[in-house]
Formats: C-alpha cells, sequence, structure tokens
C-alpha cells in the first residue's frame, strides 16, 4: 500500500510539473507568479513553492501541506497563496486541483475593470 500512495505522489510530481511548464510556455505565469496544487489524500497537498518560476519547478521543489497550510515536507517555502488553495479544499471535498494563473488577456481586463461577460465579438456567441 505504502509503494502505491508513493507512485501516485511520484506521478503527482510529474504532472505538476507539466502543467507548469506548459502555463509557463503559454506566459500565463510570468515572473514566479501563479501557483498550482493538487490533493494527495483527505490531509495532504501537494503545492508548488514560492519565488519559482513555474518553468523551472523540478518534482523535488514541490511542498506537501497539511490543510492547515503547515508544510508536511519539502525544503522550499510553500506559496503565499496557500490560503486560497486551502479554503477551495476545505470547502469542496470534490476538487482534486487547483490552478492560479494570470493570463495576459484575463490580467488586462482586470487592470480596465472589464467583465468578460458582456460579448466583445461576435464569434465568442
Amino acid at each position: 500500500m505504502n509503494s502505491e500512495l508513493d507512485s501516485l505522489e511520484r506521478d503527482l510530481r510529474q504532472e505538476l510539473v507539466l502543467f507548469c511548464g506548459w502555463l509557463s510556455r503559454l506566459g500565463f505565469t510570468p515572473g514566479t507568479s501563479g501557483n498550482l496544487s493538487v490533493r494527495l489524500d483527505p490531509e495532504r497537498i501537494l503545492v508548488t513553492p514560492t519565488g519559482m518560476s513555474k518553468g523551472l519547478i523540478q518534482e523535488s521543489d514541490m511542498v506537501i501541506v497539511d490543510l492547515h497550510g503547515n508544510r508536511v515536507s519539502g525544503t522550499r517555502r510553500v506559496t503565499s497563496e496557500i490560503g486560497m488553495h486551502l479554503a477551495v479544499y476545505r470547502q469542496r471535498q470534490d476538487v482534486g486541483s487547483v490552478v492560479h494563473s494570470h493570463p495576459p488577456i484575463a490580467t488586462a481586463f482586470a487592470c480596465a475593470g472589464r467583465s468578460f461577460d458582456p460579448m466583445l465579438c461576435q464569434e465568442a456567441l
């Protein structure tokens, strides 16, 4: 059973690195912004660390925290936005992962005080 859990954690670390790379290449996590997390089990969350470019993250950089945000394992510091992730996991037991990114177009809309609600072009219909 322990080897199954180890295998699951290893797989999830690999997937987080993969998704971090994709988001970075798309420009959705400029600099060190954004973070990703995934639920390991009912009590533990695997999360990207603070202060790292998502395009450079490796499996060993991930941090495991409990549902109170306390670091359980890992050598890096937990993202400062862990509270947002934990609030989602505590409220929604069905949520398995959280992706917080900064897509440039969405960021531009937010800076302009605009919403995505109104149809801005015919193609959106």
